[in-house]
């Protein structure tokens, strides 16, 4: 269960189970995932284990599948990625099919009905909420989103790293927190979008319109700063900015490059640096550290954030928070 908590916090759920009985592991798989499953191969004294970060926009799933497992599922509103680490993994839809040994993936896009197939696995499984996939390719809130193509060959193993890398991270972020800034979720929930859109070629970029070059003006750049700047604490989008101003997302993206020089979300994110930078100077060493203000206002990967600070203000964060 995920639930919204005070000022800005998402409560994590998390759930642990094992189990060596074949007929418990099927009920327990069943109820997890609303599917029908068959297990077999079974044999005594072998372990099917599952773990499950879940925080609402995004829930990863660890697995041990021993024997041989086969189930159906209805079509689900979420994308699926399945990172196969050891045995071999079966999918068909009915467009088409996807297999994959240790070290492969498989993927179903949001709304397809699939049949799968495991033979001594341990998967790990990421589900992201289509909302995320919306917002991270820019489609306007008024327009309809297209199904993304179910996608065909093997991933690329440089491909496949660079999501198991961020899974990875993700699960790790994750694992011992009870509570978690709801803006730092929702960052985390892009960044597994938006890696899955450049590993899986899913869908073209949304089609440029006559208008969006008409619509880049100095007073969009205008009406999307402000925005920004009033609402950086917050979880927004750029289709969020993108209304704010009057415009679709690829003209306020123009807008950002012919005046400024940058882009919309490169833009806030200078402005979430900006908001952490002052925390630090302000708040009490002794009350928080830099990594929970860091998470406050989105940033996930502590390195990451101290190499941004210290190239933008001069000096590491932890100096700025003990000043």
């Amino acid at each position: 269960m995920v639930s919204v908590g005070g000022e800005g916090t998402v409560t994590v759920g998390r759930t642990v189970f094992a189990t060596r009985d074949n007929g418990v592991a099927r009920q327990f798989l069943d109820a997890a995932y609303g599917s029908s499953f068959h297990l077999s191969g079974m044999a005594d004294g072998q372990r099917l284990e599952h773990r499950r970060v879940d925080a609402g926009l995004f829930t990863v799933d660890r697995l041990v599948l021993p024997g041989t497992l086969s189930f159906t599922c209805e079509p689900v509103d979420r994308l699926i990625v399945i990172d196969v680490r050891a045995g071999g993994l079966e999918m068909s839809c009915a467009h088409a099919s996807q297999q994959a040994a240790a070290g492969g993936m498989v993927l179903n896009p949001a709304g397809m009905a699939y049949a799968a197939r495991t033979v001594d696995g341990i998967q790990s499984t990421v589900s992201v909420d289509p909302a995320v996939l919306r917002d991270v390719t820019g489609v306007p809130r008024e327009e309809p989103y297209a199904p993304l193509r179910y996608p065909t060959g093997a991933v690329k193993p440089a491909a496949a790293q660079q999501w198991r890398s961020g899974a990875d991270f993700a699960i790790a972020l994750f694992a011992d927190e009870a509570t978690r800034p709801a803006l730092l979720v929702s960052n985390v929930a892009r960044l597994l979008a938006a890696t899955a859109l450049t590993v899986f070629p899913l869908q073209p970029a949304p089609a440029s319109r006559p208008a969006d070059g008409v619509d880049a003006t100095p007073d969009t750049v205008r009406r999307a700063v402000a925005f920004i700047d009033s609402n950086a604490e917050k979880d927004i989008s750029l289709a969020d900015i993108a209304a704010a101003a009057y415009v679709t997302p690829r003209a306020v993206q123009y807008a950002f490059r012919r005046h400024l020089g940058t882009t919309p979300m490169a833009y806030l994110r200078r402005t979430r640096l900006d908001g952490a930078h002052q925390d630090l100077l302000s708040a009490d060493p002794n009350a928080t550290t830099v990594a929970a203000i860091a998470a406050r206002w989105g940033f996930w990967h502590p390195g990451r954030f101290a190499v941004l600070y210290r190239t933008t203000y001069g000096r590491i964060p932890s100096h700025t928070l003990h000043s």
